[in-house]
């Protein structure tokens, strides 16, 4: 006889296969909503839809979700890990983008002169959170070590 504590033995150690998955979903989500709806196109009239999503940074960002999400849907091995690096990348991206308050390059900073609205800072907020839970989520999980008398056979 099974108990119930016994019949959940046999999943293996890790983070949630769904909740990845989830998290990553939403990130894909909030950053084609965060062009289309909640910054690059809504403030910019001139800008056109494919010229946005085109932008060599919008675009990978884009496409490095999108394979992180693909790895987790097909259970690959090193699906958490990826999904973990391109959440870290967002966050630094988006920090270097729009959190750091001095413009170089590319950035358009969200605060001092360029003051963004708070939709804009909705969108900033929800990509690094939703970031930031992919990376707790990953790191969350329950390290296997090499027990020590294996180690030195």
């Amino acid at each position: 006889m099974t108990t119930p504590r016994e019949a959940h033995t046999d999943t293996a150690p890790g983070p949630s296969p769904r909740r990845l998955l989830g998290l990553t979903g939403a990130l894909l989500a909030l950053l084609i909503l965060n062009l289309a709806v909640f910054d690059d196109l809504r403030i910019d009239s001139s800008a056109g839809v494919l010229e946005t999503f085109a932008k060599p940074q919008h675009l990978a960002s884009l496409v490095a979700v999108l394979i992180a999400g693909v790895l987790l849907a097909v259970g690959h091995r090193s699906a958490p890990r990826v999904a973990a690096a391109v959440a870290w990348i967002e966050i630094v991206a988006f920090t270097f983008f729009h959190l750091v308050p001095v413009e170089v390059g590319p950035s358009k900073p969200y605060w001092g002169d360029g003051m963004a609205d708070p939709l804009q800072w909705v969108g900033l907020l929800s990509i690094i959170a939703v970031s930031a839970a992919i990376v707790s989520t990953v790191r969350r999980t329950p390290r296997t070590s090499i027990p020590a008398a294996t180690a030195t056979a």
